[in-house]
């Protein structure tokens, strides 16, 4: 992206869990997109509201991630919902995108480019603009996303690694919940865990530092 191009984003935390829901907007066509109705639904509408939305993207089915779906599209109901098509049976709206690994979404001016990231649950997507990797449940400060099995995080990891960490180590990862992180950071914890031997039928919670 030009570094002339310009974006906002707005983070809301929303919901029981403390979820995030990311607004990218693009100002110069107040363009909109929406990672993860995860809840609130007034709240974000609110946020949206002199914009144009064009996509409410979620990064997996989970129900916390879309609580507020319904609404949001039947608020906007020209926008198109994006999920991976391993976890769109799980959402409770019919899925307008199937998005797969490499595609890009412009919103206004803005690309944001889809990455594939299975694990946490089979079609976990995360999404790259700029600066900003929006990685839902599938990284977080510290650690990777719960993982129901060893396969299943050796399949999380093997994502995080292969499609994350060859970004730009500069690159600021807007999780699911939680606070912020970097690339960099996160692959400096994830070295520690990579260092140390571990058991086979390793899966659950996870964090890089834990011994």
């Amino acid at each position: 992206m030009s570094k002339q191009q310009t974006f906002r984003i707005i983070t809301l935390q929303v919901g029981e869990y403390g979820n995030n829901s990311y607004i990218l907007i693009d100002p110069l066509t107040l363009k909109s997109g929406l990672i993860d109705a995860a809840a609130d639904a007034e709240k974000i509408i609110e946020q949206l509201k002199d914009t144009d939305l064009q996509f409410i993207l979620t990064t997996h089915s989970h129900q916390d991630h879309w609580g507020a779906l319904s609404e949001l599209k039947a608020k906007f109901p020209d926008a198109k919902i994006g999920a991976h098509k391993l976890d769109s049976s799980g959402l409770p709206e019919p899925v307008d995108l199937n998005l797969n690994h490499g595609d890009t979404l412009l919103i206004g001016n803005i690309p944001l480019r889809v990455i594939h990231t299975p694990g946490h649950t089979d079609g976990s997507l995360c999404f790259v603009t700029g600066d900003y990797l929006f990685t839902g449940d599938t990284l977080f400060p510290g650690g990777p996303g719960h993982s129901t099995s060893s396969e299943a995080l050796s399949r999380e990891i093997e994502s995080i690694v292969n499609n994350l960490y060859v970004l730009d180590r500069n690159i600021n990862i807007l999780p699911g919940h939680g606070p912020t992180t970097t690339i960099k950071d996160s692959m400096m914890e994830y070295k520690l865990y990579a260092a140390r031997d571990h058991t086979e039928d390793l899966y659950g919670d996870i964090l890089w530092n834990e011994k």
